[in-house]
């Protein structure tokens, strides 16, 4: 295991004791030969101001570069100090990403899945093979100050095991066996709430062998099921931890709205949309409406790696990516999907507004959380761009703040350790807009020229990072960004300044291009050009804002 590196801004030497204090970044850089690792995945403020990050532990498998995921946890002080971290493995399971809750008192919670870990290495496929396991276990553990379990609850859910080899699936054993994939938790009215997935076990020679079934419950605090309801789905083992990332529930008044998209995971026969099923308090079924894409020639296309997020005005906030083809776009979308059982619900739901980015080079939303609220008047919207279809190009992360026109109030560039020479593939996981008005950013990235270095990254930035050039500089942020780079004919630069012009400049300093910026995204004709590196400039309020090295091929 490296050593995982933390990285304060000097901001107060430069701005005084009350600029910038909180903003901070964790980095924990390892190797993917390293024989145990952690990722970080998404996170949670708490009561106390310090952030719970939700991480995956992985231990090396007995074949090749396959690991086998274990729930695990960090926090992290206010200021970035890591206070404690752990992994809550236990020998023959497996789960995935655990969730943080908090009760009344401020006493905090994981809630996490355990499936039997089916490992090919082992001669049956079970880990545990003296004794294996026909359930599930769906655990609430209550935790100290350095991640130690001082409550332990367990509910034992029965679950299809039967075992399929097949040398075309043999690297996902645990996806294609029956499992329990835990995907959305909130906290309602003092308990928990949250769905499941129960997935029966894939057979290639016997077909279906049942239905999956989607399962809403709510649990006290002290483990107890208190309601449960499930409903079984049209299709069987479509590896719902692909298309059900997390967090797809949210509440209006009285009634649950479950957003469900992807193949196998809708309550509907249809597979080329998503859907928002109505459920009351008790998660009874009321009804279901579909959602679609628009302002597209695919508007029949699956949501896919969605998160959502409650509005202050009894609409909900969707972010996803439409993909299609060898491409994929990121989208936000605000629904109108107020229920009343007394009009007819046979129609979409209407979109009232919504907003699309693509760079044309395979982009994609923060993987498990990309839209959070930073107040009822601004909405954070995360993604990266340039990420290629194969996760290979030097991709970059964004931050927009929007109003509630979904118009950009602000747009930000990050990648880590931008100051060295390196060529980086990250993608965002999450984002999470913190009571203080500062953002936290989940990513995870990728040496481009050294495929085994890799680092999992926790950013803090304050409010004021996003809201001038200076500021979004003095926070490692940049306002505009060329691609691609290296490029051919065509040089794209992505800005939200506005009054603003791009400069290019030849390695001996003369200008070649000169261009206003009216767009979002600046094209320009490269194709006259010689081959070699220009410098870029974006010019803004008179002085220079951004700028960069481009190189024509």
């Amino acid at each position: 295991m490296k050593t995982t590196r933390i990285y304060t801004l000097l901001a107060l030497l430069l701005f005084g004791a009350n600029a910038f204090a909180q903003e901070w970044e964790h980095i924990h850089e390892f190797a993917y030969s390293d024989t145990a690792i952690f990722t970080y995945n998404d996170c949670y403020e708490l009561h106390d101001g310090s952030i719970a990050v939700s991480s995956l532990f992985y231990y090396k498998s007995g074949y090749g570069d396959f690991y086998s995921p274990q729930p695990a946890l960090m926090t992290l002080s206010s200021g970035g100090r890591l206070l404690a971290q752990t992994d809550f493995y236990r020998p023959g399971y497996c789960g995935y990403n655990p969730y943080i809750v908090e009760d009344e008192q401020g006493d905090v919670y994981a809630l996490m899945a355990y499936n039997p870990d089916h490992d090919f290495s082992y001669f049956n496929y079970f880990k545990n093979y003296d004794n294996p396991t026909d359930h599930s276990i769906l655990a609430l553990y209550k935790l100290d100050n350095s991640l130690s379990i001082e409550e332990c609850y367990e509910n034992e859910i029965v679950i299809d095991t039967f075992e399929y080899r097949d040398s075309d699936w043999e690297m996902f054993p645990n996806e294609k066996s029956g499992n329990l994939y835990l995907f959305s938790v909130m906290v309602d009215e003092g308990t928990i709430v949250g769905a499941y997935t129960q997935s029966v076990s894939y057979d290639h020679n016997l077909g279906q062998r049942g239905k999956d079934s989607t399962f809403f419950f709510r649990m006290g605090f002290d483990g107890e099921i208190i309601n449960r309801v499930g409903y079984e789905l049209p299709a069987s083992n479509s590896m719902h931890s692909y298309f059900l990332r997390r967090n797809h529930l949210v509440k209006d008044g009285d009634k649950f709205l479950y957003y469900s998209v992807g193949i196998g995971a809708e309550f509907s026969e249809s597979r080329s949309k998503g859907t928002v099923a109505y459920l009351d308090e008790n998660f009874q079924y009321l009804g279901t409406r579909d959602i679609y894409h628009m302002a597209s020639q695919y508007p029949d296309k699956s949501f896919y790696n969605i998160s959502v997020k409650r509005s202050g005005h009894q609409t909900t906030y969707v972010a996803c990516n439409m993909t299609y083809e060898f491409d994929s776009d990121c989208r936000i979308y605000e629904f109108d999907d107020r229920f009343d059982i007394s009009e007819s619900h046979a129609d979409a739901i209407p979109v009232l507004r919504y907003a699309e980015r693509r760079s044309g080079n395979y982009d994609a939303v923060a993987t498990v959380r990309s839209v959070d609220l930073l107040d009822d008047d601004c909405v954070v919207f995360c993604y990266t761009l340039n990420l290629g279809f194969n996760f290979n190009l030097d991709s970059w992360m964004m931050i927009e703040c929007l109003n509630l026109e979904l118009d950009t109030l602000s747009t930000v560039f990050y990648d880590i350790l931008s100051n060295e020479d390196l060529r980086i593939n990250s993608r965002a996981y999450s984002v999470l807009g913190t009571s203080d008005g500062g953002i936290v950013l989940i990513s995870n990235s990728r040496n481009l020229d050294d495929s085994s270095q890799r680092w999992s990254t926790v950013t803090k930035f304050p409010t004021q990072a996003f809201w001038s050039i200076d500021e979004a500089h003095d926070n490692g942020l940049k306002v505009a960004v060329a691609y691609p780079n290296p490029g051919k004919d065509v040089l794209n630069i992505r800005t939200g300044l506005k009054d603003a012009r791009v400069e290019v400049y030849d390695v001996n300093g003369r200008l070649v291009h000169r261009q206003d910026i009216t767009e979002n995204v600046t094209g320009i004709d490269a194709g006259g050009w010689a081959a070699g590196a220009y410098v870029w400039k974006v010019m803004a309020d008179g002085r220079e804002a951004e700028c960069g090295k481009w190189i024509k091929e």
